[in-house]
């Protein structure tokens, strides 16, 4: 069995567990039975919340050993040592349960003050902006994340200034632990800043950066990562207000009700991961040809796209089947063969969209963003997602 097929299993595995364990929950009651009384004091609430972060975070351990540490130490895909591996998990699990703990309280305060599911649900939205504007500061809080100030920008630059593309003003490079890591564009629509591995800038030549930065110039340029921003935080808040009208919790006034909003949200996400792929897997396709059409080579345009590739899930071909259920970013079979169609077919691409609701779903207490095979037990890659 090959790693990535591994990965895939396991991701398989973790989100059929958090999928069963919800709809068991709900059938049975658990929020009720765990928190049958309101809470009245502040303290109480932030102690019941993080009792529940609490269960999410132990229910997820033993994948996050299995994916982040004996899997990678399995197939030899640069394994940490334990120790390093359990102190870079507790890192990015504290990161993300105060974050949860913080939104979990101010939903509950929302629903009481308001006694309305729109105001919820807007807070959430606000939320959402909030974890868009502190993307770049929350991955470097929850990853080993370094600024490598020496690598060289002005060789790439001059490729994109014969191609007829500037190079972003506001770009950082960042070295990471994680060899999956590649960066991507962080920040709210409009003030996005590009986050460009290290790792591209020793693994490829100075076309070849050009072209990766290319690509990510024509995802802005021609609008697909708002897009997907927009499909994904869309997404999450119509389930959000999905869960508290089918649930029958109205609006969010305790933290029995937060758990089965929760719940029920979980279910949405993974509705989510069956149908968001989609859209995200047109949008690296239109990337791709965007740097061809620019001037990217075809030899240049195999070349990034392969070291991608090996890179993640160094799985160059798969059947179309556990591509369009489980893949939001193709093949490289399937990206070769659309980098040379005339026109692009389907329908608009949403860059990221499927990983962006993901994390975007921190908002509303989802517990799928880190249960997925691109990024179980892997710290690094809990706020910047793995891409193309």
């Amino acid at each position: 069995m090959t790693y990535a097929r591994a990965r895939l299993y396991l991701g398989i595995a973790n989100v059929g567990f958090w999928v069963i364990v919800s709809a068991l929950a709900l059938l049975l009651n658990l929020p009720g039975q765990l928190f049958p009384v309101t809470e009245t004091e502040p303290n109480e609430i932030a102690q019941r919340v993080a009792m529940m972060l609490g269960l999410y975070i132990l229910f997820s351990l033993p994948f996050d050993i299995v994916g982040g540490y004996l899997l990678p130490r399995r197939y030899e895909k640069h394994a940490l040592p334990f120790g390093s591996f359990l102190l870079s998990w507790l890192r990015g699990v504290l990161v993300q349960f105060v974050v949860m703990l913080l939104t979990g309280m101010l939903l509950i305060v929302a629903g009481r003050q308001s006694n309305t599911i729109g105001v919820v649900v807007f807070v959430a939205g606000v939320v959402m902006a909030a974890l868009l504007a502190a993307q770049e500061a929350l991955a470097r809080a929850s990853a080993n994340l370094k600024v490598e100030p020496l690598v060289n920008m002005e060789e790439p630059r001059k490729v994109l200034e014969k191609w007829g593309l500037h190079m972003p003003d506001n770009v950082i490079v960042y070295s990471s632990q994680d060899q999956a890591f590649v960066g991507g564009l962080v920040g709210l629509p409009g003030l996005e800043r590009l986050v460009l591995p290290a790792s591209w800038f020793s693994l490829l030549n100075t076309e070849g950066v050009a072209a990766q930065i290319a690509r990510r110039i024509g995802v802005l340029q021609n609008e697909q990562r708002a897009y997907g921003v927009f499909v994904a935080a869309i997404w999450n808040l119509v389930g959000f207000a999905i869960a508290m009208n089918v649930t029958g919790v109205g609006p969010i006034a305790s933290v029995g009700d937060l758990m089965t909003v929760s719940l029920w949200f979980t279910l949405w996400q993974f509705l989510g991961l069956l149908l968001l792929p989609t859209v995200s897997r047109r949008g690296v396709f239109e990337a791709d040809r965007f740097a061809r059409k620019a001037g990217a080579s075809q030899e240049i345009m195999e070349k990034i796209i392969s070291e991608s590739d090996k890179l993640q899930d160094d799985e160059p071909a798969r059947s179309r089947l556990i591509e369009w259920i489980f893949h939001p970013i193709p093949s490289v079979e399937n990206r070769l063969v659309e980098l040379n169609r005339k026109r692009a077919r389907g329908i608009l691409g949403a860059w990221h969209a499927a990983r962006m609701a993901l994390y975007l779903s921190w908002a509303c207490l989802g517990f799928m963003s880190r249960a997925v095979h691109c990024n179980i037990g892997r710290s690094d890659l809990w706020v910047m997602y793995p891409g193309d």
